[in-house]
């Protein structure tokens, strides 16, 4: 009884190669979808974001499907995209807490209440200047700056080329440099 059971799951997860990618895909989504939800909660925690990796998952499956060696290969190929999926998300949830703090008023010793407007205002044209930077850039200064993180620790957070963390900084600081009204 359990070897027929089984037989049966691998008859119903298995995708007729032939048929036409709308109903393939729709019929992948019913029998997989709760799970691959669940898979994506469990590394997430939050059950909207949970969803949208899910979705996106299967969004990219039917634009890539005529690139699947075999249609057979589609739950792993949605479990991966899962996965992958929920790294990113955690990714740019990382990097968002890490701006956020980094844009954070800080707190300085000041002795006087002009000194304490002129350092706030400071600090608001410098946040405003960043949030202006291409991502990227913005991204590469909070790492480098901010975080204090090495050229190579940055490039393996951003999963960026050591190379490109250089040229991310050397753009990112001009253009401060040039928002902020700042001459050499």
């Amino acid at each position: 009884m359990t070897g027929d059971v089984a037989k049966a799951d691998v008859v119903t997860t298995t995708v007729d190669p032939y048929a036409d990618r709308d109903d393939a895909v729709d019929a992948l989504f019913r029998r997989h979808c709760a799970d691959l939800i669940r898979l994506a909660y469990c590394l997430l925690g939050d059950r909207g974001a949970a969803e949208e990796v899910v979705q996106d998952a299967f969004l990219a499956l039917h634009r890539q499907w005529w690139r699947l060696r075999a249609h057979t290969s589609a739950v792993p190929y949605l479990r991966a995209a899962v996965v992958n999926g929920c790294r990113s998300r955690q990714r740019r949830m990382v990097r968002a807490r890490a701006l956020a703090t980094a844009l954070r008023p800080l707190r300085t010793s000041v002795t006087s209440s002009e000194e304490s407007v002129m350092v706030n205002d400071e600090q608001a044209r410098l946040a405003a200047a960043i949030w202006r930077l291409p991502p990227r850039q913005r991204e590469v200064l909070v790492c480098r700056f901010y975080l204090e993180m090495s050229a190579s620790q940055t490039a393996d957070l951003l999963q960026i080329g050591a190379v490109s963390v250089s040229t991310h900084t050397q753009r990112g600081l001009a253009s401060l440099a040039r928002l902020m009204g700042v001459t050499k």
